[in-house]
């Protein structure tokens, strides 16, 4: 398939690749203390599992996909009208489901990263005291919001570098990407598959 979802393909694999792999050389057991960064434990968690996650949804989308299409061109009890309907229906209730799924993980790990990125004085300024306080109690996150270092292994408030970027740098990508892929998304399915 050509357009917009081939090229969200081939930008999103390399992504979830690197998000796995960086995610596994630097987790350690689930709860158990991780001297890669104390200040987020489970950091190396959120990609590792993000990357695996999405990428076995991206792959059964390609999969239905496929099956849709072959079902479409293929077989004799899918008629012209009827079989683009299916195609149309089948992937639009799959593809918002996903959608929801991966706004759902990015938004509370963009929060379980970017608060340490930010540092707790700029969000109790910017947020107010008793709005961040009743905000994290309503989430359940009781957790300590580090000013992030990267040089002093010994302290509560560093993070692996590259872990930390990593992760930093591909949520704020992974925004855009899911951005592009929302447009793509409500282009793809108003102007292709309506008038098959």
């Amino acid at each position: 398939k050509g357009g917009g979802g081939g090229i969200l393909y081939v930008l999103g694999f390399p992504i979830l690749i690197l998000m796995i792999v960086v995610g596994a050389l630097k987790a350690t057991t689930p709860g158990e203390n991780n001297p890669n960064c104390p200040a987020e434990p489970n950091l190396p968690w959120f990609l590792l599992t993000g990357g695996v996650g999405i990428t076995f949804l991206l792959l059964v989308r390609i999969g239905l996909n496929n099956l849709m299409h072959c079902m479409k061109n293929y077989l004799k009890c899918c008629h012209d009208v009827a079989g683009c309907f299916c195609e149309f229906s089948c992937n639009l209730i799959y593809d918002i489901l996903v959608m929801v799924m991966m706004v759902m993980w990015m938004i509370t790990v963009t929060w379980w990263v970017f608060r340490h990125k930010v540092g707790p004085s700029k969000l109790y300024t910017v947020i107010g005291r008793e709005n961040l306080d009743l905000f994290r109690a309503s989430i359940g996150d009781n957790d300590t919001i580090h000013d992030i270092q990267f040089t002093d292994p010994l302290s509560e408030s560093y993070c692996d570098h590259l872990l930390f970027m990593v992760a930093f740098v591909l949520l704020s990508f992974g925004w855009i990407v899911l951005t592009g892929a929302l447009i793509v998304f409500i282009a793809d399915k108003i102007f292709n598959k309506i008038v098959c």
